[in-house]
């Protein structure tokens, strides 16, 4: 079937049918919404003049989202003085007749309140065109593509200048269109690209690409997950290309302490990764194609309710606790938004989040975190890279009746820690400084012995050197645990807070569970760093 010709000339005064140059069309959108209804293929011809997408019966006026729709069917061409009868009959050298689209469409100078895109193209055909100020500067897709948004067809033979967008500022590109002989000029993207590629396989040839400008990434051409075939580019002043690659990672959510709670914790960890161009809502596991590019990075963070606004991240370069040989430096990385530049992002990554209710329904974030945050000195077992096989605990000779509790008390609280120790050893306390001094740079040790009721932390170097805790033959078994476990772990009273009050039974014995929490906390967080409730 022969293509029906729709004529449009802005300056016709005929019947306004489009049969011909007498009977035009004076707007463009009347006659693409003649072409579309149809049911034919249509070639458009469009005179001398400029257009807006905004103007004629089937546009709403001053309306930012119009654009003029190119589909199958339709092959679009510029160009015309008004009076040819054939395609040949055109003079399209420089100086001929132009047929301007714009996105001006409040024709007051002012770029803030243009059409978003001038020409949005799914199929057929559009050339011999200028496209000119489109200022894609709204939300979500209209923030792409100020001259030309094009999922498929061809667009040939165009001019595109003075556009603006935040990506894309002439033409973005996804699907598989086609892109020949475009002369892109004076486009500003107020993040990249005057030439964008998204996700597509487009063919693109004979490109003049120059004197654009960007506000932070390449001015001329931008690549994202990629595959145009592209030839015949003069680049011009201003002209710089970024490709960025499709990483393949894989997610694994992690929840701190998650063994602790009767059947796991109960809320699965709600995370997004995020480059320059994409954000990915992750829950659970995942692995994901994350489009990067060289300079940017990748951000991991968390805005769920059930846990702490902290996030940790580990790559898979180490192995994970307890599956190597002693205390790895854990995590790699902590932040309320982790950011990972892209010549360190790894294939695989655990991402972990911290619970913000205790095993017995307690807040976290009024009961037990500030003691975890206040535990600084306990942190720097981790600092500076250090890996530790075990601790172990001494109980200064003090008597039997005092050994015997002494031993009880650290054997209770090993059971919650989560790095391991050995069995508590009997030194003779004539020669318990000679065995600490020995000790000290070799490791980190614990040690019971009589006295007031106290616990502190002995510290030097930028480590922990030893652990102390104190108590008499005669002190309750609960005063007992609660020494040893907070001289174990750091933490004691802040104010009229007691770590005691959450983490011991009314029987005095330890809430295994609470008792333990904390230390995950802490091991699982970067030492000297606060965990963000």
């Amino acid at each position: 079937m022969s293509a029906d010709t729709i004529y449009v000339d802005k300056g016709a005064n005929g019947a306004g049918d489009g049969s011909s140059w007498t009977d035009a069309y004076t707007s463009l959108q009347d006659a693409l919404q003649a072409a579309r209804a149809n049911g034919t293929t249509d070639e458009v011809w469009v005179a001398a003049g400029t257009y807006y997408p905004d103007e004629g019966a089937s546009a709403n006026a001053d309306d930012h989202t119009e654009s003029f729709r190119v589909e199958s069917g339709i092959d679009l061409r510029g160009h015309f003085s008004g009076d040819e009868q054939s395609l040949g009959d055109r003079t399209l050298a420089r100086g001929g007749p132009k047929t301007v689209l714009s996105g001006e469409i409040q024709q007051d100078g002012t770029q803030s309140n243009n059409a978003y895109t001038v020409l949005r193209m799914v199929g057929g055909s559009a050339g011999e065109l200028h496209i000119e100020d489109g200022a894609a500067n709204g939300t979500g897709p209209q923030r792409r593509g100020g001259g030309a948004y094009v999922t498929g067809g061809t667009l040939h033979h165009a001019v595109l200048t003075g556009n603006r967008a935040r990506r894309g500022a002439a033409l973005f590109a996804t699907g598989s269109p086609a892109l020949e002989v475009l002369r892109v000029t004076g486009n500003h993207a107020t993040e990249a690209g005057a030439l964008y590629f998204s996700g597509d396989a487009s063919t693109a040839e004979h490109l003049t690409v120059a004197d654009n400008t960007a506000g932070s990434g390449p001015s001329g051409m931008y690549f994202i997950g990629s595959d145009a075939a592209i030839e015949d580019v003069a680049a011009g002043p201003n002209t710089t290309s970024t490709v960025a690659e499709r990483i393949q990672i894989t997610f694994n959510p992690k929840t701190v302490g998650d063994t602790l709670y009767t059947g796991g914790y109960e809320g699965e960890l709600d995370y997004t990764v995020s480059t320059n161009d994409t954000t990915i809502a992750i829950t659970g596991n995942a692995t994901a194609e994350v489009p990067i590019a060289d300079g940017d990075n990748l951000e991991i963070s968390t805005s769920d309710p059930e846990y702490l606004s902290t996030i940790i991240a580990n790559d898979d370069t180490e192995p994970l606790p307890f599956q190597g040989s002693g205390i790895p430096d854990e995590p790699d990385y902590q932040n309320t938004t982790i950011s990972i530049p892209k010549s360190d992002v790894v294939n695989e990554y655990q991402v972990g989040g911290f619970p913000t209710t205790s095993t017995d329904g307690r807040n976290m974030e009024t009961t037990i975190l500030p003691h975890v945050n206040n535990a600084t000195r306990f942190k720097n077992r981790q600092a500076n890279g250090r890996t530790l096989d075990e601790i172990p605990p001494w109980v200064i000779d003090g008597g039997s009746e005092f050994n015997t509790q002494a031993k009880n008390a650290i054997n209770a609280v090993r059971d919650v820690l989560p790095y391991p120790t050995t069995d508590p050893v009997i030194v003779p306390d004539n020669n318990a400084l000679a065995d600490s001094i020995n000790a000290r740079g070799g490791f980190n040790y614990h040690y019971t012995e009589g006295g007031a009721n106290a616990n502190f932390v002995g510290y030097d170097s930028g480590y922990i050197e030893a652990t102390i805790s104190q108590f008499s033959v005669g002190t309750n078994k609960g005063t007992r645990l609660s020494e040893t476990y907070s001289a174990m772990s750091d933490m004691d009273e802040i104010g009229d807070n007691r770590i005691a009050d959450y983490v011991f039974n009314d029987d005095n014995t330890l809430d295994k569970d609470e008792a333990a929490l904390p230390f995950n906390f802490e091991y699982n967080s970067k030492a000297g760093s606060a965990l963000q409730p």
